[in-house]
């Protein structure tokens, strides 16, 4: 992984080459940023870039026998480590690490594919840094003399899942980093970092992509043709990652009919539909019903240039023009961006593990309020 194989983050890139070639090199970083958009990537290039043996204009000269390892994820002194579910075995970790150094942008995550064996799903249970990983893994490999490269290189995936107890212990670590130690801590909740790692870290901000830059790779990358390509970068919100999900999946318009039908039933209100709906989706995991929540924004942004821009041909979800121009037809009074906002407001709350059905059940109280012209429903309701 080279700086040229990043997609777009040209000024991240940048800053990055210049403090290699100055020399000056942080103890510690934090890349933050949206998912999917190439924190890990811009990680695993710095990380290579360091033990480079004939570094070249501030990037790693991929053929040196340091670049070759750490290209394949071999490197001794380059550690990645990554947030876990309290079961998962020991042994499904080094094939994620692995996925991940052949491709940075993949969905390796214990959260969103439970298992490597098969097609990414997702899964209720949380993900966390314990503070036995920090006090008896991280503290332990960081305490050895470099083997080979000119750093020890720490890499933290997902580095906002420490718990209270793990955050502290990885605290006096970056207090103690050891010469010639780097931290690169990856996160897309930096709010959720605590403000003493934050002040000991140089922090990288990392955009979301274009749709041309999205589009781009998944032509080259995942030999998509051009058109699907395009609608498939429209969809991704800004994230390389998720596109390549989108493009992978056969499930995609399945998915999209499933939000189709899940708007129809919040309109009639039947609860006797509307809950086992809810349900069904549900049951499939926290991820796939932020997958279906996202799909459903798309749906809701094509309505609004529908129904406001007048522009059809700006719709991400041309397949379903006619279906969503009869929904503008039919539903004049729906107050369409209360419903953007409401999807938004529980894809957040569902991050922050809110009851998924309970969120489900109140966005579909929510929307049915919207689409009938109401501006005054909530998700969630303050008892004060």
């Amino acid at each position: 992984m080279s700086w040229n194989t990043i997609v777009g983050q040209e000024r991240a890139k940048h800053a990055l080459k210049q403090t290699l070639l100055s020399g000056r090199i942080a103890h510690a970083y934090v890349f933050h940023g949206p998912d999917g958009v190439g924190k890990r990537a811009a990680a695993f290039a710095l990380g290579k870039a360091l033990q480079c043996e004939e570094l070249r204009d501030g990037d790693a000269c991929g053929v040196c026998g340091p670049c070759l390892k750490s290209q394949k994820g071999l490197h001794p002194d380059i550690h990645v480590w990554m947030p876990t579910t309290k079961d998962a075995p020991h042994t499904d970790i080094a094939p994620r690490l692995q996925a991940l150094a052949e491709n940075p942008y993949g969905t390796v995550d214990f959260q969103s594919r439970p298992s490597m064996s098969s097609e990414a799903t997702s899964s209720n249970k949380q993900v966390f840094y314990s503070v036995d990983t920090i006090n008896l893994e991280i503290r332990r490999a960081l305490s050895f003399h470099r083997v080979e490269g000119k750093y020890r290189v720490g890499i933290f995936l997902d580095a906002d899942q420490f718990r209270t107890e793990a955050a502290n212990a990885f605290l006096k670590l970056l207090e103690e980093p050891g010469e010639k130690t780097v931290f690169i801590l990856i996160t897309n909740r930096i709010d959720h970092l605590l403000p003493t790692i934050l002040s000991r870290c140089q922090q990288m901000r990392f955009d979301p992509l274009s749709v041309d830059e999205i589009a781009g790779a998944l032509v080259e990358r995942e030999h998509q043709d051009p058109t699907t390509a395009s609608v498939l970068a429209r969809m991704a919100d800004g994230s390389l990652s998720r596109a390549m999900v989108l493009s992978g999946s056969e499930e995609l318009p399945l998915v999209r009919e499933d939000v189709m039908d899940f708007l129809r039933q919040s309109y009639l209100g039947r609860g006797d539909v509307i809950i086992p709906l809810v349900d069904a989706m549900s049951s499939r995991g926290r991820e796939h019903t932020k997958f279906l929540l996202l799909i459903c924004l798309g749906l809701l942004r094509d309505l609004m240039l529908i129904a406001d821009a007048n522009s059809p041909e700006l719709i991400v979800n041309v397949d379903q023009a006619d279906v969503l121009t009869k929904f503008v037809t039919n539903l004049s009074d729906a107050r369409i961006p209360e419903m953007i906002e409401a999807v938004e407001q529980t894809s957040y709350l569902i991050e922050r593990n809110v009851n998924v059905r309970l969120a489900l059940i109140s966005l579909s109280r929510v929307l049915a309020a919207a689409m009938r012209g109401d501006r005054n429903a909530k998700v969630t309701t303050s008892l004060a």
